[in-house]
């Protein structure tokens, strides 16, 4: 997942393919504009699809509804980096099934990197040094001696953990021909993987254009796990060729390189007052007298949890100026695109997605959402995750008592 640049995906039965990675950072105008005005319509989209069915639609768990393992997004301390320079990943994740704090079953993150440039741009260009680095791996782990060194994909090792840090080749914009339109640029993959078991090898089945993900994750009998408790994805950093910073125009890095900064994100409010980090003091909601079964039920005749239920807003505090000048806008000063995701692990969500800042109308406001309390009391965790179109994001999390 371009982590993350994304939420948890709806993955199939077999190897799953990763999430995330946003297209291939166009080299001509056309396509930039072209993904511009996609993103602006998925977006919208998305908005204006409900979350929650009622009445005589059939109703389904909304994505929203962290019911297994989650990966919410990996934030890079440097979406944007220079040649040599080192980019810190952090995972934000939540297992919906349990945790540490009730005993059940861990979480461990592994990670991959070293992979840059890959053939045609495309994150599975990587997998046939991805696989051989996992096989190496793998026998690294059954090998039990954890002061052996660990192998390495071009200098760079696996990592295990909630962060990994890598260092950008020197060399990444060797040989790099700039589009119709913009600098030079290279890219560097970093491979992750969520599992709640073990990770293993896996054989490439995949028919299709990227192939099969080269690892899965295996229980302690040495049963493939699904996406309930497996999550893989990518995320990507771009490295640009010094170009000369307009005035006015981005941050640029200490070769000249563009910069994107992640997204500010300053807190959450429920019912407009903001939630407290405090343990102490969480925020108190009352529960629905609907259940999670009952508000999926299927009939003209099936209660509306929006009309029968004490209802929240939730909304997350994103400052007016949270859009930097988009580098590729040349007739017209234009924004980068910003959108937040809304998650719950218990109640629901009434439209988990909003978009906060548009291209060429700038910063909309107004991207609160409804919370629906579940019927049980309990503590509910609610995340926020707001993201850019060049790879930024940023997440917060907050608790909510239920009772």
């Amino acid at each position: 997942m371009r982590s993350t640049r994304s939420a948890q995906p709806t993955q199939p039965t077999q190897p799953a393919q990763p999430t995330g990675g946003a297209a291939r950072h166009a080299g001509a105008g056309r396509w930039r504009r072209w993904r511009r005005a996609l993103l602006g319509t998925l977006a919208l989209g998305a908005i204006a699809a409900p979350a929650i069915s009622a009445g005589c639609v059939a109703g389904f768990d909304p994505p929203s509804l962290v019911d297994g393992l989650r990966v919410f997004a990996v934030v890079a301390d440097k979406p944007y980096a220079d040649p040599g320079e080192e980019v810190t990943f952090r995972i934000h994740y939540q297992d919906g099934l349990g945790g540490p704090e009730d005993g059940s079953r861990p979480v461990t993150v592994y990670w991959f990197g070293g992979c840059e440039n890959p053939i045609g741009d495309d994150y599975y260009g990587c997998y046939p040094q991805f696989a051989e680095l996992a096989e190496k791996f793998d026998a690294w782990q059954r090998a039990g001696d954890p002061t052996a060194p660990l192998p390495d994909l071009n200098g760079v090792r696996p990592g295990i953990g909630d962060t990994y840090t890598i260092k950008i080749g020197e060399g990444i914009l060797d040989g790099r021909v700039p589009p119709v339109s913009g600098p030079a640029y290279g890219s560097a993959y970093v491979f992750f993987v969520a599992c709640t078991g073990t990770l293993g090898p896996v054989e490439d089945q995949g028919t299709g254009r990227a192939g099969t993900f080269p690892v899965a994750c295996f229980d302690s009998e040495g049963r493939r796990l699904g996406p309930d408790s497996f999550v893989p994805g990518y995320t990507q950093v771009y490295v640009f060729e010094a170009e000369a910073a307009a005035e006015g125009g981005p941050d640029v890095g200490p070769r000249g390189g563009r910069r994107n900064a992640n997204p500010a994100l300053n807190g959450l409010e429920l019912d407009g007052a903001e939630m407290s980090e405090d343990i102490s003091s969480l925020a108190e909601a009352t529960p629905c007298p609907i259940d999670a079964e009952e508000r999926r039920e299927v009939g003209c005749n099936a209660k509306d949890p929006l009309d029968a239920c004490r209802t929240y807003t939730i909304e997350a505090m994103i400052p007016e100026d949270v859009a930097e000048p988009d580098p590729d806008a040349k007739l017209e000063p234009l924004k980068e695109i910003v959108w937040v995701n809304y998650f719950a692990d218990m109640g629901d969500i009434d439209g988990g997605i909003k978009l906060v800042s548009d291209a060429s109308r700038g910063y909309l406001g107004g991207h609160a959402v409804t919370w629906i309390p579940p019927a049980e009391p309990g503590i509910a965790t609610i995340t926020a995750v707001v993201r850019d179109a060049r790879g930024g994001a940023s997440v917060i999390q907050r608790l909510v008592r239920v009772e």
